[in-house]
């Protein structure tokens, strides 16, 4: 059995998946505003007595960001415990992995994510001419993005820009992790690094 976090999106959530299908998902938080460390534990405890994950629990793939700072805080140290006392392998899925499981067969200098996540934080992520992330916090009520770009994949609502020739499609972690399952790598004693930004710059 493999648990899925997600941490980036708006409201957290936990999905249990066996053989590449969701048989539970819980979100974590009532509404925007609760704060995770104070749920976290008891929805997953409320799993493991369902479930009963101590013993059934083999993975563990979380969203690393970018993101809300507390929520990628929270999670990765939430995971990084479960992982070592459980002995379980882990997979971080960041706004890079989409970008490269929807660039497949095409120009991925043309393809970003758009990231909405807790505290009205957002985030725009784009490969440079390098081919290395750019992770970019949207402030502005409209975004210029790059004259390159012609697809944007957002996980919450449509970005705000002026380029109306580019076109945007909705996208779900859950969805991306389910068809490239078979393709991630997990990793034992993995050390977990969260991708949060501020005025455009990565803090580790």
């Amino acid at each position: 059995m493999l648990l899925f976090f997600d941490v980036i999106s708006t409201i957290p959530e936990f999905y249990l998946i066996e053989e590449k299908k969701v048989i539970l998902n819980r979100k974590i938080l009532s509404k925007q505003g609760d704060k995770l460390s104070d749920n976290i534990f008891e929805v997953y405890s409320k799993l493991n007595s369902e479930l009963n994950l101590t013993q059934n629990l083999k993975k563990i793939v979380i969203t690393n960001g970018p993101g809300s700072y507390t929520s990628l805080r929270v999670g990765s140290a939430f995971v990084a415990g479960l992982s070592i006392s459980k002995n379980l392998t882990v997979c971080e899925i960041s706004a890079q992995d989409i970008i490269m499981f929807k660039s497949k067969n095409r120009d991925i200098n043309k393809v970003c994510v758009f990231i909405a996540s807790a505290n009205d934080q957002q985030f725009l992520c784009t490969m440079n001419n390098l081919f290395k992330i750019e992770n970019n916090t949207v402030n502005e009520k409209k975004v210029f993005i790059p004259k390159k770009i012609d697809t944007i994949y957002y996980n919450e609502h449509k970005l705000n820009t002026e380029y109306e020739n580019v076109k945007q499609y909705k996208f779900s972690f859950i969805d991306e992790l389910l068809l490239n399952l078979d393709h991630l790598n997990f990793n034992n004693n993995k050390i977990l690094k969260p991708i949060y930004v501020s005025n455009n710059k990565l803090l580790n």
